[in-house]
């Protein structure tokens, strides 16, 4: 394993970005030691920056209004970073932008095979809520965390011709809209991970820099997605992304 720092860039764009997710991920990324932090906007990415990174964070903001910042060309050679080895992690609007898509520009940023559930009803709202690790019970105190959840995505598996992803974190609580149906977070996916080609990618529904006691989720997902630890294995498991250890153990 290499002892150079773990180049890692998020994107910063002001308009389509959310400043308290990006700010907080800043936060994060740049007090650990083991990275070298850097902000990433549409036109460094487009000028060589992809190639001088380890690892990509997409943070809150709007989904579409991200694919619109980085265009057809920016998501496409996003996907083929990750293809040939880098590292994505994307987080509430970055998780919707990463999954199945819904236009020209998202489309050209399917990283992980998952859909977004129940889109129709996505403005839940905001608060902190209970998850559950997988294979965790949702009354566990072992497995139970509590994160901050702002609108996030909802993951189910999806139809792409992909891996298929693994569960890492499930939700608990439900939150709905007064006209929108009830149940629809309960026991799906919340944090979930794959390969997608050479490289590897974390999708978060809620907020890892945003949750008290959970930032390293992040500092961990960053470090799997880049391929710099371990000896090479793609595997997605609770203790290699996030660093909890499996239930039962």
């Amino acid at each position: 394993m290499s002892s150079a720092p773990i180049r890692v860039a998020l994107f910063s764009d002001p308009a389509s970005t959310d400043e308290r997710s990006r700010e907080g991920a800043w936060r994060v990324i740049n007090a650990e030691p083991t990275f070298r932090a850097e902000r990433a906007t549409t036109a460094s990415l487009a000028s060589g920056q992809l190639g001088q990174i380890d690892s990509l964070i997409i943070p809150g903001g709007t989904g579409s209004g991200i694919g619109r910042a980085l265009g057809v060309d920016g998501c496409t050679s996003v996907t083929e970073f990750v293809k040939a080895g880098g590292g994505l992690v994307g987080i509430c609007a970055g998780g919707y932008l990463i999954v199945e898509g819904w236009s020209p520009t998202t489309r050209a940023l399917e990283a992980i095979n998952a859909q977004s559930w129940d889109d129709d009803h996505w403005a839940r709202g905001e608060g902190f809520i209970s998850v559950a690790l997988a294979g965790g019970g949702a009354n566990d105190p072992a497995t139970s965390r509590t994160m901050w959840f702002e609108n996030g995505p909802i993951f189910v598996p999806g139809k792409l011709d992909l891996p298929a992803y693994t569960p890492l974190v499930r939700y608990v609580s439900d939150l709905a809209a007064a006209d929108a149906p009830k149940g629809m977070m309960t026991g799906r996916d919340a944090v979930i991970a794959a390969p997608l080609g050479n490289g590897r990618v974390v999708a978060f529904g809620p907020h890892p820099e945003l949750s008290p006691g959970l930032n390293h989720w992040l500092v961990n997902a960053v470090a799997w997605s880049s391929g710099r630890l371990g000896d090479g294995e793609t595997t997605a498991t609770l203790q290699s992304v996030l660093g909890e250890e499996e239930s039962g153990k």
